[in-house]
């Protein structure tokens, strides 16, 4: 029985259709606990410093995520890694790089993402092999041997962070991303795919596995499956699932790609018990913020891009945080003023002239469903008035709420928001945002 697959078919799509196979890769009988193996990717991971140290003139890719450093950038930068490791050759001409895992955060930092932690943990992933911001003193260091020694490979982002700008003069060779095309790199990217999808980890399979199967099957005869491949299902199958949320068509996140990527993916990591029991082991891990102060909250999953407004030739540094959970209950768990410090706090330190914060939880169907809710904190004077003009973008059907008000907050233009279609997550609010701080409105603010 085959279903189109429109949004509303999407669920029925993955639960009617039986198993697909990736090529002709045997599929051997998968448990939902991955087994402790050695496996190909661990051997390429674990080599990568030494590498690095005893072959100082061979040219490097590093494969960067971006800057919230989320489960889905950091599975695309570690599998993405892995397949061009494998396929360099042939996708980008070259066959002795080597090939760098950059995770856009300081290594401490790692800590705050339980979900990340657990992923990386079941799937039998070592983070100390992974490259974090610590280390990027020994990316300049290799950079500046020469323009051809280092290049980027940018995954779940299309424009290099600012957090990566000592980078900004290596050559960008690849791109895939599902973020609103900045338009950038397209005469160097040999790989350039922006699409919209639900996860990039979707595009990553889509672009790497079946050809990094079928290299593996030729070099072995087609005897016996790739020893690699239930560690890169898992991983993979993480982020589609938990950007899709569970491949839910109520929240128009999955598209057709995540479907198919999902089923594929599926044979390798056990059956539908199993992929349950990885969306909500998982899930569970992320919204699990009972250890984590505010503060840390703020800079865990965080984004920040500069916007030119070209009337004023002023420049808004833009910081957007994603957390989960909702306002009321960081109220009562910390109180208002814990909350505002901490707002204070981030934005000080990171230099920005507008904040937001994104909630959003699953209350359950007693309690509402899923929730999202928005703040928003203006740390400049011209742009003050800024949440008139958010509140013209009624596709986000934006209400009102009173929940972290107080007088300092709503002097220089702060507001809290109930947000009643839940389909707006950062990735699409970002692009809302830009395009308000760069409207004829905006040009009015006084900057």
């Amino acid at each position: 029985m085959i279903l189109k697959a429109s949004p509303a078919n999407l669920l029925l799509f993955v639960l009617a259709l039986p198993f697909l196979q990736l090529q002709s890769a045997p599929v051997s009988q998968p448990t939902c606990v991955l087994p402790r193996r050695t496996t190909a990717m661990d051997t390429f991971l674990a080599s990568i410093q030494t590498r690095l140290k005893s072959e100082p003139t061979a040219p490097v890719i590093v494969v960067s995520g971006n800057e919230s450093a989320d489960l889905d950038s950091i599975v695309s930068a570690v599998t993405t890694s892995f397949f061009l490791s494998r396929l360099q050759q042939s996708l980008l001409g070259q066959s002795n790089a080597i090939v760098v895992p950059f995770v856009n955060i300081d290594r401490q930092d790692l800590a705050l993402r339980s979900d990340v932690v657990y992923l990386l943990a079941s799937s039998n992933i070592n983070p100390d092999d992974l490259f974090f911001r610590d280390q990027l003193p020994q990316l300049e260091s290799i950079l500046q041997r020469g323009p051809d020694q280092l290049s980027l490979f940018l995954v779940d982002h299309n424009q290099l962070a600012i957090g990566m700008s000592s980078l900004s003069t290596a050559k960008v060779v690849g791109i895939l991303d599902h973020h609103v095309d900045a338009g950038l790199y397209k005469d160097t990217a040999k790989i350039r795919r922006i699409e919209t999808v639900g996860s990039c980890a979707s595009l990553i399979a889509d672009q790497f596995l079946n050809d990094t199967i079928a290299l593996d099957l030729k070099t072995t005869d087609g005897k016996g499956e790739p020893d690699w491949i239930q560690q890169s299902a898992r991983l993979l199958l993480g982020p589609v699932l938990i950007d899709t949320r569970n491949l839910n068509p109520e929240f128009k996140k999955v598209t057709p790609l995540d479907v198919k990527i999902a089923q594929q993916l599926m044979p390798y990591t056990g059956d539908h018990s199993c992929l349950t029991s990885i969306f909500t082991t998982i899930d569970k891990a992320r919204q699990d913020t009972s250890k984590l102060s505010f503060y840390d909250l703020l800079r865990k999953d965080y984004k920040e891009w500069a916007v030119n407004q070209t009337s004023t030739g002023e420049t808004v540094l833009v910081g957007m945080s994603s957390v989960n959970g909702v306002i009321d209950l960081f109220v009562k768990r910390h109180g208002k003023e814990v909350i505002l410090q901490a707002l204070d706090k981030w934005a000080f330190k990171r230099g920005l002239q507008l904040f937001m914060v994104l909630f959003g939880q699953d209350l359950g169907p007693n309690n509402g469903g899923y929730q999202r809710q928005i703040i928003l904190d203006p740390r400049s004077k011209g742009l003050q008035g800024f949440s008139a003009q958010l509140e013209t973008a009624t596709e986000l059907k934006l209400k009102r709420t009173t929940v972290v008000d107080k007088h300092d907050f709503v002097q220089r233009g702060g507001r809290a928001y109930q947000q009643h279609d839940i389909s707006f997550s950062r990735k699409q609010i970002a692009p809302i945002v830009e395009k308000l701080l760069t409207s004829s409105d905006s040009k009015q603010s006084n900057m």
